[in-house]
């Protein structure tokens, strides 16, 4: 899941200029991920060149994170939200106007996003902020369920103290993105700031893994020695404490 998300941005962005995989021509970075899905086909929406790939890579991690169990009931919705709503942006296209190819395509038709429920605002940019949202609280609200139950003091300290740190990566990758976008490629601003959440979420999750395995946290459930709180709060409890 990690590993998907550091790729998925810098395939899409570096591969389409340097025509990577089955690309005839250089693809010029575009104002976001999503446009990626429209980006590349002659004189067609929804037909992008990198559609498939965009499509298959968040497909592959909201599925991920539904399958993924989390060590709290909170940690678990969360993560199984945040996998339906990542589907959903892969799904529901974002709008693309295109403007360069009306003046070669006089047949092109500017693809506009479904809307939701009739709002003023189109389904693919609200789950995608929900998205952000959901897996924000599941950085900021949950990173400590497991590292609580790492038995060895040492180990316990070294890794409250990274997640004191690493629990905040989401909400301030976004802020540094938006501030540097606006200073170096304001033309770009939302692509920044969804390779900025993109990359802080797989690094959160990379850490976390480390720390899952060095901690043996997951097989200490699979034993049976923790176990969810019988009250239903968001805490872990040991069998027997």
């Amino acid at each position: 899941m990690a590993l998907l998300g550091l790729i998925l941005p810098p395939l899409l962005v570096f591969g389409g200029i340097a025509q990577l995989w089955w690309l005839e021509h250089p693809l010029p970075a575009q104002t976001s991920l999503s446009a990626y899905y429209h980006a590349g086909a002659d004189c067609l929406t929804s037909s992008g060149v990198y559609r498939n790939l965009f499509v298959g890579v968040l497909c592959a991690i909201g599925a991920c994170l539904v399958i993924y169990s989390g060590f709290s009931k909170m940690e678990d919705w969360l993560l199984n939200i945040a996998g339906a709503l990542l589907v959903l942006v892969a799904l529901f296209p974002t709008s693309w106007s295109a403007w360069d190819l009306v003046q070669v395509c006089p047949d092109f038709k500017p693809f506009v996003a479904s809307k939701l429920f009739g709002l003023p605002i189109a389904i693919h940019y609200a789950v995608a902020i929900l998205f952000f949202v959901a897996i924000t609280a599941v950085n900021v609200l949950t990173a400590f369920d497991s590292v609580r139950f790492i038995s060895t003091p040492q180990r316990k300290a070294l890794w409250m103290w990274v997640f004191r740190f690493a629990r905040f990566l989401m909400p301030a990758s976004l802020l540094i993105g938006w501030l540097l976008s606006m200073k170096f490629d304001p033309e770009r601003w939302i692509l920044w700031i969804e390779w900025s959440g993109v990359w802080a979420f797989s690094c959160y999750w990379l850490l976390k893994s480390i720390e899952i395995c060095d901690s043996g946290v997951d097989l200490e459930m699979i034993a049976g020695n923790i176990d969810f709180a019988a009250n239903q709060s968001r805490q872990l409890e040991r069998v027997g404490d």
